[in-house]
């Protein structure tokens, strides 16, 4: 059992990522009409809820990237995100391009210059359609990442509590003006997700250095930040889908995963800290981004034959084994590689730098 893992964090990866997984399955599929069958509509009635495992991840994402901050270094930092990020990445974006040819379906065209752009990570500041659709999550991401790095080299995380209240202080003005309304601001970061990170960084501040008023303050701005952040999203899932939103499942459930990531914040004993959960974590990042185009696509090629219910459980089993198998002969190998070559070219880099 290795002490530093959070494997409680684990298991809320994965089950954000199922969340997700059925809010494309049962719902989005058939509200983008890129999936139009097989028809869910009983279990859409609570699966357009489940997008709320988007908000899950931006929050985790928050918690866990001050593991790979608190060195210091920003070359460390810029190898481990890059190694955790892009093998992975880059086989899966392969097998959804690949998919997009061999069920050679109009909505999900890909051109070769447009994946190659892909390859990058940065395809949405180019301007250029991702491969799958939910990867306008991994630029909003990369932003943060980008800032964290700004923060270590200029050795500014010590003022990190005073930057994360003025986040969400910022975030919660920013969601009651019209720019929360702004599609192009939503999927582009400012107001909506940048007060997750922020939630996510304060509750890893309690686990690390322990409880005070000032975090408790942090924390309060959080709950605030997120409540408003469901309301105005409700508003916008409605306009956009037609469809009806109940602000208060979407609130509560956000709530309750906070709850819950707060006890794992509060308790010196790890909360549900079974090592086991580590194979469920490991699940979490190839399942994410194998899962939505590739599975609509099956969707389109054999709703007429097979049942509906039974289409879209296997094809969440199907994505749940090819998720294991990806990280397991695809992102661990490759991973363990670039870890040695990057690492052993860094300190190499650093030993010259010192002995000049």
């Amino acid at each position: 059992m290795n002490s530093n893992r959070f494997y409680e964090i684990d298991l809320l990866r994965l089950i954000s990522a199922v969340l997700v997984v059925l809010f494309h399955y049962t719902f989005i599929g058939s509200a983008l009409n890129l999936a139009p069958l097989p028809r869910t509509d009983a279990f859409g009635e609570y699966g357009r809820y489940m997008y709320v495992g988007i908000n899950f991840f931006f929050i985790i994402s928050g918690f866990v990237i001050l593991l790979s901050a608190k060195d210091g270094e920003p070359r460390q930092f810029i190898v481990s995100r890059f190694i955790r990020l892009y093998p992975a990445y880059w086989f899966c974006a392969f097998l959804t391009a690949s998919a997009a040819v061999l069920f050679n379906q109009p909505a999900f065209k890909v051109s070769w210059s447009h994946f190659f752009i892909n390859l990058t990570m940065f395809q949405s500041g180019f301007g250029v359609p991702p491969v799958d659709g939910l990867y306008w999550t991994l630029w909003i991401e990369l932003k943060f990442y980008a800032l964290v790095l700004i923060m270590i080299w200029l050795r500014l995380l010590r003022f990190l509590p005073w930057f994360c209240g003025a986040v969400l202080i910022a975030s919660i003005i920013g969601l009651s003006t019209p720019l929360a309304a702004n599609t192009e601001h939503f999927f582009a970061g400012f107001p909506h997700w940048p007060g997750y990170f922020a939630c996510g960084c304060a509750l890893y501040l309690v686990k690390s250095r322990g409880f005070n008023w000032g975090y408790g303050l942090l924390l309060l701005l959080s709950l605030i930040c997120c409540v408003r952040q469901n309301q105005v999203f409700t508003e916008l899932m409605a306009s956009w889908y037609r469809v009806d939103f109940k602000t208060w499942v979407n609130v509560s459930s956000t709530l309750l995963f906070f709850a819950i990531l707060s006890i794992v914040s509060l308790r010196k004993n790890g909360l549900l800290r079974d090592p086991r959960f580590y194979y469920l974590g490991v699940l979490t990042y190839p399942l994410y981004l194998l899962h939505e185009y590739i599975g609509f696509m099956m969707f389109n090629a054999w709703h007429k034959l097979i049942p509906g219910p039974i289409l879209v459980g296997g094809v969440v089993v199907f994505m749940l084994i090819a998720a294991w198998l990806v990280h397991r002969w695809i992102e661990k190998p490759l991973q363990t590689l670039l870890k040695r070559k990057l690492i052993s070219k860094a300190e190499n880099v650093k030993q010259s730098i010192v002995s000049t």
